[in-house]
């Protein structure tokens, strides 16, 4: 059963049970191995960032409990049935849905080297130098469903804060996660890549459980 988690139960106890235990490693570390891609931008490659069995979870539960919609652009809410851009269908998952993606989101800030703590809602103990900001940095997990033939064109994924907001933070930095193999096609493009030695763009083949890290600015 799927359940909400409080805010007091985000924040784990070195003495608290692990939840799902039988579908983790027994090893007390994982090895999270980068290989960079390129460097303008810069893009890094993780096999096996996820496993087999949260990818699958993440499809139940987005299949089980949320409605595929059609995917907009920028900061619209309705997408436009003239608009070719963005072809796909989304919707969101939260933190707080299931202690799988609680756990995916604690390896994300293991792997940005950050405070998890900032990747969901805080107490007031919790970066007092934030103010009264108390929500979350990242976004939601967004699930993004493509059909042969579906795309998103190029794009920039940048996005500037509120200016009415002095603490919300630029969107400057995505990880990507692939949630099944595709016997042709579904790369992650980057066209516009910096490199010597070819004109041609950057293209990222999807692998299930593979993550892709890359920052929306030049370094």
């Amino acid at each position: 059963e799927l359940r909400s988690y409080e805010l007091d139960h985000q924040k784990r106890k070195e003495s608290d049970e692990i939840p799902l235990r039988q579908y983790r490693s027994p090893e007390p570390t994982m090895d999270i191995t980068l290989t960079a891609v390129s460097c303008a931008p810069r893009i890094f490659e993780i096999q096996n960032f996820i496993s087999h069995t949260e990818a699958d979870h993440i499809l139940m539960l987005t299949n089980r409990t949320h409605d595929l919609r059609p995917s907009t652009t920028g900061d619209s809410r309705r997408p436009s049935d003239h608009d070719n851009t963005r072809t796909s269908l989304n919707t969101w998952v939260d933190r707080e849905e299931s202690p799988i993606i609680d756990a995916i989101y604690r390896r994300v800030a293991d792997l940005l080297e950050m405070d998890e703590a900032l990747l969901r809602k805080r107490t007031p103990e919790e970066h007092p130098e934030l103010g009264s900001i108390k929500g979350s940095i990242a976004e939601p997990l967004q699930m993004v469903h493509y059909e042969v033939g579906q795309e998103y064109t190029a794009h920039h994924d940048f996005g500037y804060s509120q200016m009415s907001d002095p603490y919300e933070p630029s969107r400057s930095i995505n990880v990507l996660l692939y949630l099944n193999d595709v016997e042709e096609g579904g790369e992650t493009s980057f066209p516009r890549w910096m490199n010597a030695e070819t004109m041609g763009s950057l293209d990222v083949k999807p692998e299930k459980g593979k993550a892709v890290l890359f920052y929306m600015l030049l370094p």
